[in-house]
């Protein structure tokens, strides 16, 4: 399903705009919609990748507070954050 938007740009988006369609082979939609998924998913990637930092720096401090060994899996388990990685 499609939603109709009506948007104003300024007149250097819109000469940018109609350049990357025409040298993608692409109408004007297609490429803002390319562009915002190509946003959303780089914003995906860095909610990942926040997760996967404070996963590593929890074992760190696991592995001080507990005085053994944590496997990634067992934080991963631990702090429910399996969906994320």
């Amino acid at each position: 399903m499609k939603v109709r938007k009506n948007i104003t740009l300024s007149e250097e988006a819109e000469r940018f705009l109609k350049e990357l369609a025409r040298e993608m082979g692409k109408s004007q939609s297609e490429v803002i919609e390319e562009l915002i998924r190509n946003k959303a998913e780089e914003k995906e990637k860095g909610k990942r990748l926040r997760a996967f930092e404070d996963m590593i720096k929890s074992v760190r401090e696991m592995k001080i507070s507990l005085g053994e060994e944590i496997t990634f899996q067992k934080a991963k388990e631990m702090m429910g954050v399996e969906k994320y990685l």
